[in-house]
């Protein structure tokens, strides 16, 4: 997703494409990890002087419910957002590099096979599910490879 389709999303959501907006969005397209909001402050309060830490806060929510940007699920607990490629048409997972912070979009979802079954067994009713997969991306799987032969 490039900076033209996500101001189209922005236009279509009647969200106004501001300066802050840009560069927030500007910034995840050139850094292909994922962010705190605190991180995504720090880079950008050099170009506005009057960026608060709630504008960051509200804009990265805002971007998450249009399908902009993705919400990383970590053990630390911590909040952090990614850029998401695929946006909200497509039914998708995410694959976090838990080296580099990577995030990957996944368009591969099964979980219409496995819900029925759930809703039986827990005689329940499933309205939506989440689902990241973590693990190395092909690169640092790549240099942890050479990293071990390396050490031969």
């Amino acid at each position: 997703m490039g900076i033209n389709r996500c101001i189209e999303i922005l236009k279509k959501t009647n969200l106004k494409i501001t300066p802050k907006r840009r560069a927030i969005i500007r910034f995840f397209l050139e850094n292909v990890r994922y962010f705190t909001p605190e991180e995504v402050w720090a880079a950008l309060k050099i170009d506005f002087k009057h960026l608060g830490l709630p504008t960051i806060y509200r804009n990265l929510k805002e971007f998450e419910n249009i399908g902009i940007l993705v919400r990383v699920s970590r053990s630390d607990q911590q909040l952090y957002y990614a850029t998401c490629r695929l946006g909200k048409r497509i039914k998708h997972h995410h694959f976090v590099c838990q080296k580099c912070g990577r995030v990957i979009g996944v368009e591969f979802c099964n979980f219409k096979s496995i819900a029925g079954d759930i809703e039986k067994k827990l005689n329940c009713k499933i309205t939506s599910h989440f689902m990241q997969i973590e693990g190395l991306c092909s690169e640092c799987k790549q240099r942890e490879k050479m990293r071990k032969e390396f050490k031969k």
